[in-house]
């Protein structure tokens, strides 16, 4: 982590993210990560994945030592200088299909249960920013929730433990008040953003960066970006695609498709500088290091190119 850390930080000293690496196991990606945190929610890994349990098991405890390494490894990093890091966390719809009720079920079968571990989600992510400000009280944070199955939540698309039925859609408005109970939780102790990789979904009013995948962006998209820009709102344009695993974009293609994205959204040069944050797609998982590298690096320096013109 530390190797990874010092990479991100050089690149990116604006806005530290503090990485995932999944490749150490199950107990270190986006599920591990969110189960960690919950407040007084005994977890453990079954032979379908993470499930809510009587007590947790190793892989949960696992899960909670990866994520206070990770940390600890941050501060010695930063060592006390003043920077703003972002932590990614599981959102609670992804956590409502990634974790499942003792009888294999996901979260989805059970309002009751859905509602306690998103309240369990918020509590804990709330102590640990607590925590995190009293350790390192020259850091400004900013938590992402991270949603890579909205889309499937809201399309009805999340198939029961048989495979044979679909958990009914889950309504924008339900949606929200979820992703609502996490930012009246971290108020006044990080901003949170959101992140999504799935298509022609609608954004959520976060105070914090939307990040989203626009190597491939629909109208719909599109407007709903324009429209969140118009209104201050900052947004992550995720140009640079990641599903083919260490092909690295180029800073000049990364440019065109900026200035191209510029100008199907209309919303002025100097608003997409002010409020554009260029980011990949999605995460690098499954990336070498030397390829997730040269990728970050590329994309920092298009963003100092990018810059220039909007600014010219």
């Amino acid at each position: 982590m530390r190797g990874a850390l010092a990479a991100v930080a050089e690149l990116f000293g604006q806005l530290i993210p503090l990485p995932e690496l999944p490749g150490r196991g199950v107990e270190a990606g986006i599920l591990g990560r969110g189960c960690a945190v919950l407040d007084d929610l005994p977890v453990d890994l079954g032979p379908g994945g993470w499930r809510l349990a009587d007590s947790s098991d190793g892989a949960h405890r696992r899960a909670g030592s990866w994520l206070r390494r990770d940390l600890d490894d941050l501060e010695e990093t930063l060592a006390g200088a003043p920077a703003t890091v972002k932590i990614g966390i599981c959102g609670p719809l992804t956590l409502a299909v990634g974790l499942h009720l003792r009888h294999g079920e996901c979260l989805l079968a059970d309002e009751g249960a859905l509602r306690e571990v998103t309240a369990g989600l918020a509590s804990g992510m709330a102590t640990l920013m607590g925590e995190l400000r009293r350790r390192m009280p020259q850091v400004r944070w900013v938590v992402q929730l991270d949603e890579p199955s909205i889309g499937a939540v809201l399309g009805g698309r999340v198939p029961t433990q048989s495979g044979l039925h679909h958990w009914p859609a889950m309504s924008w408005a339900r949606a929200t008040e979820l992703t609502g109970v996490l930012v009246t939780g971290l108020e006044g102790l990080a901003e949170v953003g959101w992140h999504s990789c799935a298509a022609d979904v609608p954004l959520p009013d976060v105070p914090g960066p939307v990040v989203l995948d626009l190597s491939r962006p629909g109208t719909r998209m599109l407007d709903a970006v324009a429209a969140r820009m118009d209104a201050g709102g900052r947004v992550g344009l995720g140009v640079v695609p990641t599903d083919r695993a260490d092909v690295v974009m180029p800073v000049d293609e990364i440019v065109r498709r900026v200035l191209e994205l510029s100008r199907r959204l209309g919303v002025g040069d100097c608003r997409l500088a002010d409020l554009g944050i260029l980011v990949p797609a999605c995460g690098l998982a499954g990336w070498s290091r030397a390829a997730a590298s040269s990728q970050l690096d590329a994309l920092a320096r298009a963003a100092e190119l990018v810059e220039e013109h909007l600014r010219g």
